[in-house]
């Protein structure tokens, strides 16, 4: 798998999202348009479809790269019902697994990242035919946590933080949410909840979008700081 660099990825969420714009016809504002983002910038379609799971594992969406499609699993159609923003970030989750992760020219072969399961993808029934999921989704104890969990952490060759840090990317782009903490900073959960419906995300995810670019940090206990460094100093940003 190619290293992709945090910076890597955010240039590639910004370059698509130029070609959104270009798409709409307009500039991008919140919250992004993520299924036209999906099919009119990277020209996948969607399916919604019943995808094998097996023992221990929950598997939200998939790709048919053979077909072009991001396959949502219809089987937790409630899950989606019930979390808002979880459908929309798992569709981008998916869209980064295909613009950064495969293999476009060999699309047609079943050889993403290797012909069994002993690389990084599984594969996973459904009606629409053989699809890839990412190993790090197969399995989840704590189902919507897991997949909502972006990863903040330095450089790491992990796929699942490559795809996550994408998605956040494109749903929250940098820039856009910089110049809504310029306008008010967050200072309670309440201002997360109202950045995360603004740009239509789970909460988490915006959470740790704005520790990703150190706009605001929230540590483990929910506690606001200006930056981790002071959080480790243990000052708090409004007390």
């Amino acid at each position: 798998m190619m290293f992709w660099r945090n910076e890597h990825i955010e240039s590639r969420a910004e370059e698509r999202l130029s070609q959104l714009a270009k798409s709409l016809g307009r500039r991008v504002t919140p919250p992004v348009p993520a299924d036209h983002f999906i099919e009119h910038v990277l020209g996948l379609d969607f399916l919604w479809d019943e995808i094998e799971e097996r023992a221990g594992e929950m598997i939200l969406g998939a790709i048919n790269t053979r077909d072009r499609q991001i396959v949502m699993n219809d089987s937790h159609a409630e899950l989606f019902h019930q979390n808002k923003g979880l459908e929309r970030f798992t569709k981008l989750h998916e869209a980064g697994h295909w613009d950064l992760l495969t293999d476009h020219a060999s699309v047609d072969h079943p050889r993403l990242l290797g012909d069994d399961e002993s690389g990084l993808v599984a594969f996973r029934h459904s009606r629409a035919g053989l699809l890839h999921v990412l190993k790090a989704l197969c399995s989840s104890n704590e189902g919507v946590q897991y997949i909502c969990d972006l990863n903040s952490r330095a450089d790491d060759p992990d796929e699942k933080r490559v795809v996550n840090r994408y998605a956040g990317a494109v749903l929250i782009p940098r820039q856009l949410l910089r110049d809504d903490v310029d306008r008010r900073r967050p200072q309670a959960w309440p201002d997360v909840y109202r950045l995360a419906e603004r740009y239509d995300v789970t909460a988490t995810a915006m959470k740790v979008r704005l520790n990703q670019l150190g706009l605001v940090y929230i540590d483990e206990r929910g506690t606001f700081h200006r930056s981790k460094a002071e959080a480790e100093g243990q000052q708090v940003l409004f007390g």
